[in-house]
């Protein structure tokens, strides 16, 4: 059993692997010449540039990069990026963290806190983001809010995938891979010149992967992969300074979604043993489908004074997560959900770039329209209402007790197997529809039916009785294991508007000052449809029921006849069944309908400072703030509540150093920054008696420090290493009082933002052995440490272990560079990393968790035509 308090604690944190290698590479490489480090281009200012010369902090990846690393998506690149964690246990439902600023919503009311970007084109909804990273020519990671250059939903930063452009040659290229888990990988490029002035390049890429554990409690897979992506381009340049580029995608996913095993130590043992970093057991089958497309055209177009660029783009997706919440096969603890998503995205932006002797500028205007339709299902049990009623009431019984959620869900598993036992189940649920009927007054109207005196009112009658009494018709209900499905249904209609400029004046030689503004209007409708679908039967067993007096004395004893339900029942009287929802709780509306909209704007803007001491170090110093429109709440309704929150609001500060030295062999940049975070968008599960998830505003506050060292030590070695620190935490946790929160319950003041480790750094070290063949093998080490980190905002005591990671890899390249091969491995060391714990799971009491890869290991040929 591997707990979040437990896990971790024999790991030692150790380069020894690493560190011999850097030496003995150090020490084979001691008389050769050193050789200058490769500029990369950037357009993270909307224009190329040196990424030496941008005072932005920046991460940027080369697909060759990113290759030899190992990074097939965005989620294994954030953990080589500084600043920025990107763990994601399923492609369709990402999150994105830059210096800790992202979005915990998975819902579509809101919109993400880091806008992805794909060859200029934003991606508007998470599961349409993360995109296999094949025949890419880099990744941009901007830290940062970048509202002024990339717009609405940049506050924490922008992630800018480049895909290749069609060369002016003929080329062919098949890379096909192979590894443990019955890894097979195929990648084919055509590249050709069509006309003299009219080229193309086209893209096959498919990856399939086995489950690294045995389901034990189906015939289904979980941590599968399974997909395919074809994209193609056509560039045509009709005159010298004219070129027209046209793109297309088209991607398949097919394979089982997150492998989640339960953390709770009685339901392992109760699933034969089932360990998080073992095997697991589920019952409901985990599916990850999507079919994705887009399509765009990039007109660019050089004048004597400017240059004018148009990108067009049209996109969308369909897709279905359906996902295991609970982590077992257990039946009185099932919870599975399923997302069904059709989204289509319209987008056209305009943009003029200019350069003078002393002016750099870009003006522009860009339009959005998001339509999209989403289904939330929800798949429960009648055992899962019992299990989750005796879990609320060990909670209220340990309540002060010094016990972690695990200890706290484990005792409620052996309440749970102890009322089986005694023949009390259903008495939970009873006891919790009970209060509910309390609550509502049902119980008061249900006395006046059977002829109890006016004197006497529900909350007198004793409360242990009167739940037995209800397990006339509930226990059988919950001893058959009832299917209790429910659904929640939005729609979205979202448009942005906006106008930019960013202008950069040469002040001297050597000081630049940059002034940049956008304004940016949002206008969202958006409808939500839920309804209670399910009904529980509800009857009296029959008998007397103690009244009590306000100095807690018997009074009398009630008698209550022996009632059937309705739906039971063939004459009155009978008792009507009681309908409500566990997961989208509508707050006793029975069929909630909700039209929704409203508009938000911003002005939002930068300043940046910057001054080159000489032609290789550069210092900026720049304000930066950045804008998240508003949303809605997506499952549920309150009184009280309005159902939109505010917009967010980011403002950063940021000193920076970027520097190539000693002849361009080392290269460090630096930055520290701090920011003020306003009115973020926090989703949480809060509420009673049955907890909903609510999306509230909150403050909170960011410092750090970000380092990235590149060092060509030699003609054939090359280390390089980052290091981030990072120090987060609420200022202000806003309570929702209308569902009965309170802020000693339920405030996060002075606590760290969810999934963000305070310290961790990365370093790589890269020998080329030359052949006298003229080919070479390259040796390679990427090693990763990660600290500790908060992993769910419902329960901060939930701590994921510091890890570390160490990849390594060996390839060789012919002297023609036709043909290339290469063995790796991923997670060298077989560590056993816990990537995230908690979940929806938690609200029955069973909570789940999800590992990163074992080791993975394998082999790459490529040969080029």
């Amino acid at each position: 059993m591997h707990d979040a308090d437990q896990t971790g604690k024999n790991r030692q944190f150790r380069l020894s692997i690493l560190s011999g290698a850097i030496a003995f590479a150090t020490a084979l490489s001691a008389t050769a010449t050193a050789a200058e480090i490769e500029e990369v281009v950037v357009t993270a200012q909307k224009r190329s540039e040196n990424l030496q010369d941008v005072p932005i902090a920046i991460s940027a990846f080369t697909g060759d990069n990113m290759k030899a690393m190992g990074v097939e998506n965005l989620t294994d690149l954030g953990k080589f990026t500084p600043g920025v964690e990107m763990n994601n246990d399923t492609p369709l439902q990402p999150t994105y963290s830059i210096r800790g600023i992202q979005t915990s919503d998975f819902t579509v009311g809101s919109d993400p806190a880091v806008a992805v970007y794909v060859d200029g084109v934003y991606t508007g909804r998470g599961a349409g983001a993360e995109i296999p990273l094949a025949d890419i020519e880099r990744v941009e990671v901007l830290k940062g809010p970048q509202g002024t250059l990339f717009g609405r939903n940049a506050t924490g930063g922008a992630i800018h995938i480049i895909s290749k452009k069609p060369q002016a040659d003929d080329t062919a290229e098949l890379s096909l891979t192979a590894g443990n888990y019955g890894r097979q990988s195929s990648d084919l490029l055509l590249n050709r010149q069509i006309a003299g002035n009219l080229y193309g390049r086209f893209t096959a890429s498919s990856n399939r992967r086995d489950s690294f554990a045995d389901n034990l409690g189906g015939d289904f897979e979980a941590g599968n992969q399974d997909t395919q992506t074809y994209r193609a381009s056509l560039l045509w340049e009709p005159t010298l300074d004219t070129e027209v580029l046209w793109r297309a995608d088209y991607g398949v996913m097919d394979q089982g979604s997150a492998l989640r095993t339960s953390i709770v130590p009685t339901l392992q043992e109760m699933e034969g043993g089932t360990d998080v970093f073992g095997d697991y057991s589920l019952d409901t089958p985990t599916i990850e489908d999507r079919d994705s497309w887009g399509t765009s055209v990039t007109v660019t177009s050089d004048f004597e004074d400017f240059t004018f660029t148009s990108i067009t783009a049209y996109r969308g997706f369909d897709a279905h997560l359906q996902q295991d919440e609970d982590g077992t096969a257990n039946p009185d603890y099932m919870f599975g959900s399923a997302n069904f998503d059709d989204q289509t995205q319209f987008s056209q932006e305009f943009r003029l770039n200019g350069v003078t002797d002393t002016l750099k500028w870009t003006v522009g205007a860009s339009y959005s329209r998001e339509e999209l339709e989403h289904d939330t299902d929800a798949y429960f049990t009648a055992g899962s209402l019992e299990s989750f009623a005796v879990y609320e009431g060990v909670k209220a019984q340990m309540a002060g007790a010094d016990l972690t959620t695990t200890q706290l869900e484990d005792l409620a598993v052996q309440q749970r197997q102890a009322m089986i036992a005694g023949g009390q189940e259903g008495a939970a649920v009873s006891t919790f529809v009970y209060d509910l009927m309390v609550q509502s007054g049902q119980a008061d109207q249900l006395l006046t039916m059977f002829g109890a005196p006016e004197s006497i009112n529900a909350s007198m009658l004793d409360r242990e009785q009167m739940a037995a009494q209800l397990m006339a018709g509930i226990a059988p209900w919950v001893m058959a294991d009832t299917e209790w499905n429910e659904t929640v249904t939005n729609t979205g209609d979202y448009r942005s508007a906006a106008v930019y400029g960013d202008v950069t004046w040469s002040l001297t030689d050597k000081m630049d000052l940059t002034v940049g503004a956008r304004y940016t209007a949002d206008e969202k409708d958006f409808t939500i449809e839920s309804a209670y679908q399910n009904t529980l039967p509800v009857a009296l067993a029959g008998g007397e029921v103690d009244v009590y007096g306000e100095d807690g004395s018997v009074l009398m004893q009630l008698p209550l006849p022996s009632v059937p339900s309705c739906e039971s029942a063939e004459a009155q009287p009978c008792i009507p069944a009681q309908r409500f929802g566990m997961a989208f709780n509508n707050n006793g509306i029975a069929d909630l309908h909700q039209d929704l909209d409203d508009s938000w704007s911003d002005l939002s803007g930068r300043v940046v400072l910057d001054y080159r001491w000489n032609d290789d170090v550069m210092t900026f110093f720049s304000v930066a703030d950045g804008f998240k429109a508003g949303g809605f709440n997506s499952f549920s309704a309150a009184e009280g509540i309005d159902p939109s929150f505010d917009q967010e609001d980011v403002v950063n500060m940021e000193l920076g150093l970027k520097s190539s030295l000693f002849d361009n062999r080392v290269k460090l940049n630096t930055s520290i920054f701090s920011y003020e975070y306003d009115n973020l968008q926090q989703l949480d599960l809060v509420g009673a008696p049955i907890p909903n998830y609510y999306l509230r505003n909150a403050d909170a506050e960011g410092q750090g420090a970000e380092v990235e060292l590149q060092w060509a030590a030699t003609d054939n070695l090359f280390i390089a290493g980052n290091y981030s620190y990072l120090d987060t935490e609420y200022t202000r946790y806003q309570i929702i009082e209308a569902i009965g929160e309170t802020e000693e319950e339920h405030s996060r003041v002075g606590q760290p933002r969810v999934s963000t480790p305070e310290n961790k750094f990365n370093i790589l070290a890269e020998y080329t052995v030359p052949m006298n063949s003229g080919a070479d093998f390259v040796l390679r080490a990427d090693y990763n440490w990660t600290d500790e980190r908060i992993g769910s905002i419902s329960d901060p005591t939930r701590v994921i272990e510091d890890y570390q990671l160490l990849n390594l890899r060996a390839g060789w390249n012919s002297a023609s560079d036709r043909y290339s091969a290469a063995l790796w491995v991923k997670n060298a060391s077989d560590e056993e990393i816990a990537g995230g714990y908690g979940g929806t799971g938690a609200a029955i009491g069973a909570s789940p968790a999800w590992r990163f890869m074992p080791r993975m290991y394998g082999a790459d040929f490529t040969v080029r035509f």
